[in-house]
């Protein structure tokens, strides 16, 4: 099968890879700016929406200022830039965790905005053939387009709300809370809704009639894959021995 995309067990093994170390690493942000950048390169090959991403990530500046300020109050650490009474309110230490924080969120978003260039059947198809069992890869796949799904009808909501003149804003937090359960709940019903009309049309079409399933294609690795697939064991060795050695050098 001729395709111009990686084979996505490819990008199983590289998300899997960073995620992992960008939990692990915890205080170096060169290691981190590393991560970043082997993940935007590699989004970049497989021509990543970085509009979509890019709206996500300018939402988490308050995450990196809340943080910040945070980490300087409870945990202060480094230069003193702001202090008020005595107390720290923004350190050198505390705007470096806030910015490894922003690095780890960017890195787990440009992980997830890499599998939007798959479609849904070949992600199914990599999850079955790296050993997962077929039901729990449909289900994952059912929830991924349940998602978008489920933001939209309360996009709606919320649209409707300000067509008739409600400013949420303006609100109390009281009156906001009730707002935003009313708006909950009829979101709820209709997954539910929509999930239990998905079952039944599972159990008209046999789902799980055979216990073994066949597929009408298969993934296979060509010599891109197989390079990529060495070059994230590389990277994977060494930055087990950065780490074991101790991330202080950076």
């Amino acid at each position: 099968m001729t395709r111009s995309l990686p084979d996505p067990r490819v990008v199983f093994a590289l998300t899997l890879i960073l995620s992992s170390f960008a939990v692990i690493i915890r205080e170096s942000l060169v290691l981190m700016a590393i991560q970043v950048l082997i993940g935007f390169i590699f989004a970049l090959a497989i021509n990543v929406d970085f509009r979509m991403m890019f709206r996500r990530l300018k939402r988490l500046w308050q995450a990196l200022i809340l943080v910040s300020i945070l980490r300087s109050i409870f945990m202060p650490s480094g230069l003193i830039l702001l202090e008020i009474a005595g107390l720290p309110i923004i350190t050198l230490g505390g705007i470096q965790i806030g910015v490894l924080v922003l690095l780890r969120l960017a890195l787990f978003i440009m992980s997830g905005a890499m599998f939007t260039c798959f479609t849904v059947r070949v992600l199914i198809q990599g999850m079955v053939q790296i050993k997962m069992p077929y039901e729990v890869a449909y289900m994952i796949s059912v929830g991924v387009r349940f998602v978008p799904q489920l933001a939209q009808e309360l996009k709606d909501s919320l649209t409707a709300l300000q067509l008739r003149g409600i400013v949420i804003e303006e609100l109390k937090l009281r009156k906001k809370l009730a707002l935003y359960t009313y708006l909950i709940l009829p979101v709820v019903v209709s997954s539910m809704q929509n999930a239990k009309e998905l079952a039944m049309s599972m159990e008209m079409r046999a789902f799980r009639a055979q216990r073994v399933r066949t597929s009408f294609f298969e993934l296979s690795f060509n010599r891109r894959d197989y390079a990529v697939l060495g070059a994230i064991a590389a990277y994977t060795a060494a930055m087990g021995a950065i780490l074991i050695i101790g991330v202080r050098i950076f």
